[in-house]
């Protein structure tokens, strides 16, 4: 049975989320719940919404509650779930909102794009294969979202759980667009290729020559027909996208500036913050005081100050 979570800081608040570290497929997928399941070992044939499968790990599962789900055979396997509230990622996103889907505001929407994997939109079954160098990045941070469920060692800790759960997101988002642009196009361009890499590896130190050794073209060919498709060079859309997470992260999480540089690739914060301001017109401190938006513990966020209470969700 999946053991609820509580803010043993605040008061044993109960906090949306919850982590499974061997998931059985017993009672799956769970009430009230997103399901994000990582097969780490071993095989499964199963049954969801009337398709069958059977693969071998690593494979990731996106179930919505309501999804109907059944387990044939497994041989061996090993596998972790967090099971999340959609509330948990932003406050405006309830089920009954996300499907009447009549977002206004563009984080709403972008945050309800980060769904899509599990309400099956865009054809999306629900079912990833996990490429290796992916699948390193998604156990790391699954396992990390589970450890601070556990430990909840400071006041930070959903906003770090938030923040894995955000990037374990963007990642699966990114692989299901790759497949699905490579069965569309039979093989994705060295371009695709390349936007496909910055997107998976932003957070690690990425140089001009690993993405033309990903692409398979030379770094001339490849600056031009990425400039020619983006408008920007490889190396100033990748610095772009790292600071328009940075803008996301500021605004939505807690993060230490020394941890969001580490967790965008910068070697140095100062770096990070010296290359921020000269872009944004601000340093990154004065921009999270200018767009702050405040979170209860749970993860939803406080319309004033007086909206200091919380409704806990009755089980």
């Amino acid at each position: 049975m999946l053991l609820e979570t509580y803010d043993r800081l605040r008061n044993n608040q109960r906090i949306l989320l919850e982590y499974e570290p061997n998931e059985a497929f017993t009672i799956y997928p769970y009430k009230e719940r997103y399901s994000l399941t990582l097969l780490t070992q071993g095989s499964l044939s199963f049954r969801l919404n009337e398709e069958e499968f059977s693969l071998e790990a690593p494979i990731v599962l996106c179930t919505c509650y309501d999804d109907r789900f059944e387990l044939l055979e497994s041989s061996q396997f090993k596998a972790q779930t967090i099971c999340f509230h959609p509330l948990f990622v932003n406050r405006s996103l309830d089920f009954d909102a996300l499907k009447i889907d009549e977002f206004k505001e563009l984080n709403e929407q972008h945050d309800r794009n980060m769904m899509s994997l599990f309400n099956h939109s865009h054809g999306c079954n629900g079912v990833l294969k996990l490429p290796a160098s992916s699948y390193l990045k998604a156990s790391q941070w699954i396992k990390l979202m589970g450890a601070e469920c556990i430990t909840q060692s400071d006041g930070m800790w959903t906003c770090r759980i938030r923040r894995y759960l955000l990037q374990t997101l963007y990642l699966l988002d990114d692989i299901y667009m790759e497949q699905w642009c490579e069965q569309q196009e039979g093989k994705s361009s060295p371009v695709d290729k390349a936007l496909s890499y910055i997107h998976t590896n932003y957070s690690s130190c990425i140089e001009l020559s690993d993405v033309c050794n990903v692409a398979g073209v030379n770094r001339t060919k490849l600056n031009q027909d990425f400039k020619t498709k983006t408008g920007s060079t490889i190396i100033r859309y990748l610095n772009e996208y790292r600071l328009t997470l940075a803008k996301q992260s500021l605004i939505h999480t807690e993060l230490k500036l020394e941890e969001l540089a580490d967790a965008l690739g910068y070697r140095y914060c100062s770096y990070f913050i010296t290359q921020f301001t000269k872009t944004v017109g601000m340093t990154p401190s004065e921009y999270r005081e200018k767009n702050r938006i405040k979170r209860d513990p749970c993860g939803r966020t406080l319309e004033n100050k007086e909206a200091v209470a919380i409704t806990i969700e009755k089980s």
